[in-house]
């Protein structure tokens, strides 16, 4: 039987169970190198176990916002008649085949451009502006006679804008479920966040415009800062050197903690990558090219008094070393 994670073979609610309890024990911070050599058995010992956790895995690579952590914590706290509840969604998913029942954000997926994670992508538009998107996003262009308007769907972009060749010139503008960007003439970077939204200006400036906030809640960001702003207000600019280093190919830490570097090597790697509590506050510098993580992290290990723990190729933990 090929135990591939794309085929609609049934697996047996006892083996989606076990799966899904390893997929949130695994991602604990109590997770040790003894659990994931046991998990690494239990795969090993079935053809249909390595087919579950491969479901797990291919859907841990497209949900990365799940916190197995938080997982765990939940299905600790409710009864065992809960706990099975909690486990038979997931099942469900996992028994379907994939992804075809997860209910998967198709409408960012189908945007005019996308990347996956650990892709970075670069677009000429029609008036001459340069788009670029980070690792795992979606964006839809949409000019007309009126406005030029690029719709950030998922993850960051880049824009380098472009002077309008058409006549009268239309407003450059990135549009979010937050707000509204207006290039000024300018380079910056936009990102969704999980309830705001990121801006930093590279040249130029931009007004941002909260999509609740009113005509005075606007504001103007100059080149050289950065800011973060949700549907009412703008907070205040702050420096941001080095925000655009991703379109260059290039992950900028300057001391640091590890916990955030960790943080965002993650958004370029699929799959899971933790770091211990331990470890977290370990400072690291340095410009380290995104085109492979694995040599990044062995960079780390070679930094930083810490070991890379592989319980698959897909779930990767930075622990203390010794």
């Amino acid at each position: 039987m090929s135990a591939r994670a794309t085929g609609r073979v049934e697996l047996p609610p006892a083996v989606i169970r076990e799966a899904s309890n390893w997929f949130v024990r695994l991602g604990a911070e109590e997770a040790t190198p003894t659990d994931g050599a046991a998990c690494r058995r239990w795969i090993d010992a079935d053809p249909l176990h390595r087919l579950a956790w491969e479901r797990v895995e291919m859907l841990g690579r497209q949900f990365g916002q799940v916190d197995p952590q938080a997982g765990l914590a939940a299905l600790d706290r409710v009864p065992s008649r809960g706990r099975r509840q909690a486990l038979k969604a997931l099942s469900l998913v996992l028994g379907a085949g994939g992804l075809a029942a997860a209910g998967l954000p198709w409408r960012a997926w189908s945007a005019d451009f996308t990347t996956s994670v650990g892709e970075r992508r670069v677009a000429t538009l029609a008036d001459g502006t340069v788009l670029s998107l980070n690792t795992d996003s979606a964006a839809d262009v949409r000019f007309d006679g009126l406005l030029r308007q690029i719709v950030l769907r998922r993850g960051e972009l880049h824009i380098a804008s472009h002077a309008d060749p058409h006549a009268p010139a239309r407003p450059l503008v990135v549009a979010t479920p937050l707000g509204r960007i207006t290039a000024l003439g300018t380079r910056f970077v936009v990102r969704l966040l999980d309830d705001e939204a990121w801006v930093a200006v590279t040249d130029g400036a931009v007004r941002i415009e909260p999509i609740s906030g009113g005509a005075g809640a606007a504001r103007v960001v100059d080149s050289g800062a950065g800011t973060h702003f949700d549907a009412r207000a703008v907070q205040a600019a702050r420096p941001a050197p080095h925000a655009d280093d991703w379109v260059q190919g290039a992950l900028y830490a300057d001391a640091m903690r590890l916990d955030a570097f960790v943080d965002a090597l993650s958004r370029h790697r699929k799959g899971r990558l933790v770091c211990d509590p331990a470890v977290a506050g370990l400072r690291i510098s340095g410009s380290y090219p995104l085109g492979d993580t694995d040599r990044i992290l062995a960079a780390v290990e070679r930094a930083l008094p810490v070991r890379v723990d592989r319980f698959t190729r897909y779930w990767v933990t930075i622990r203390p070393r010794g």
